[in-house]
């Protein structure tokens, strides 16, 4: 809950965030309005059981999402999947 209640107060100076969370439901009840779902818990960014490649990749594209997300004028709540 910290995460989004920091996003919430950033965008409140009018700068745009992109919360990265795996826990949706709570970025959403929050407030986030921009959001990007990530991996679990304890590895946010990939999955551990994939190869290093492969998170290497995961975590490219995840970043790609979050500056597409931010680029991207919305009127309300969006979730990047």
């Amino acid at each position: 809950r910290c995460g989004a209640m920091m996003v919430k107060e950033i965008e409140k100076s009018g700068m745009p965030v992109v919360h990265m969370v795996n826990m949706v439901p709570v970025a959403k009840g929050i407030g986030s309005n921009r959001i990007v779902k990530t991996y679990g818990i304890s590895y946010p960014m990939h999955d551990p059981e994939a190869t290093e490649e492969a998170q290497r990749e995961q975590r490219y594209e995840l970043v790609g999402r979050a500056l597409k997300a931010l680029n991207t004028d919305i009127r309300e709540q969006t979730v990047f999947e």
